[in-house]
């Protein structure tokens, strides 16, 4: 197959998506999200999927394989995607601007906009178990979804995205309004309700305790604000004694700061997978951003994103020492969750994790 990537394919899909998105927002109300979330999303999405700099990425990619090297791609590839919309939409626009034969397996709770999305793309919608006849399957998921899937087909290469949590870094200064930087935080904890692994799912506040418990407060202001705006103000029957269970705990053991159905917990243990509520976040502080590391006890692996937030612009080496924590993407709070399409998924190339590489230098 050749090697050439079709700029022209990828945006035609996009136009096409573009074309339809009362179509497709109908179809993630019809999936249970909120309609004024489902807007924003769906528009948080239109503008992450650019098509030229994902083709000029995948070139790059591709400049990899040497001399002498030939690239074997699958005759198909099976695409299983999990329930938050959109999620799985890159790895098969970018197949399709290499014109890979590819099928969709959609999430039982994602049908609508899952099927909706691939009748606007063209892309065959795979029912039953017909996912297991592609010599390569790419999952979005969960690790237990992973492990199910690697089962059933032993003789596929698997490639995988599993569960990853991401938090963000807000970094405090004497010119630093509070309210302002929560605002931008708040956006990424309650898009989605928190159903992605680029949902913020903790703050790391750097800076003086006052400040900290000041910057809680507000935070949990907005985003009870942010709720209402996006529809995500009533939470739906399994979530609320979910809720309520989660929130007298994290009462019982330190100050909560709650204005609507998400809270801030004030917490003096690392973060380690995130409060069990829909748009919940705790609040860990320390004094210096050398200190960052010391309050994130995420296991080795797991750290997808952080957002920052505050002075971080005027502190040297932030970047760097976040991303030191495994994150595959960093990006400014409000952010988060609008990724590139030329983003390298969990940090993997995005497609020579497809593909057999031939060495026929010797030929």
């Amino acid at each position: 197959m050749a090697q050439r990537v079709d700029v022209k394919a990828g945006r035609a899909i996009v136009a096409r998506l573009n074309a339809e998105q009362d179509a497709l927002i109908e179809a993630m109300v019809t999936d249970g999200w909120p309609e004024a979330m489902a807007r924003e999303g769906l528009a948080m999405h239109m503008r992450s999927w650019e098509v030229e700099g994902a083709a000029e990425a995948l070139r790059r990619e591709l400049e990899a394989v040497g001399p002498g090297q030939h690239l074997m791609w699958p005759q198909r590839v099976s695409h299983i995607w999990p329930a938050l919309p959109g999620a799985g939409v890159g790895p098969v626009l970018l197949g399709a601007m290499m014109g890979v034969p590819q099928g969709v397996k959609v999430s039982r709770r994602g049908q609508a906009f899952g099927k909706t999305v691939c009748e606007l793309a063209g892309w065959e919608v795979l029912e039953g178990e017909r996912w297991r006849e592609a010599p390569v399957v790419v999952v979005s998921g969960s690790d237990e979804t992973l492990r199910e899937v690697r089962a059933r087909v032993p003789g596929a290469r698997v490639v995988g995205y599993g569960h990853r949590v991401s938090f963000a870094v807000m970094i405090d200064g004497p010119t630093i309004e509070l309210r302002r930087e929560a605002q931008k935080i708040a956006e990424d904890v309650v898009m989605w309700r928190q159903a992605g692994c680029f949902s913020v799912r903790a703050v790391i506040f750097v800076g003086q305790e006052e400040r900290c418990r000041a910057f809680g407060e507000r935070l949990a202001e907005v985003i009870a604000q942010v709720e209402v705006r996006l529809g995500a103000d009533t939470p739906d029957e399994g979530a609320v004694s979910a809720r309520a269970q989660a929130l007298t705990l994290a009462q019982m053991t330190g100050a909560v700061f709650v204005r609507g159905v998400g809270y801030v917990r004030l917490a003096a243990e690392p973060f380690e997978t995130g409060e069990s509520s829909p748009q919940a976040v705790s609040l860990h502080r320390v004094d210096e951003v050398d200190d960052i590391a010391r309050a994130v006890g995420v296991r080795e692996g797991q750290v997808q994103g952080v957002a920052l937030a505050g002075a971080w612009q005027e502190r040297s080496g932030v970047v760097e020492r976040v991303a030191s924590l495994g994150a595959t993407r960093v990006a400014p709070a409000g952010q988060m969750q609008q990724v590139p399409l030329r983003w390298w998924h969990d940090g993997q190339a995005n497609l020579l994790s497809w593909v057999r590489v031939v060495e026929c230098s010797e030929l």
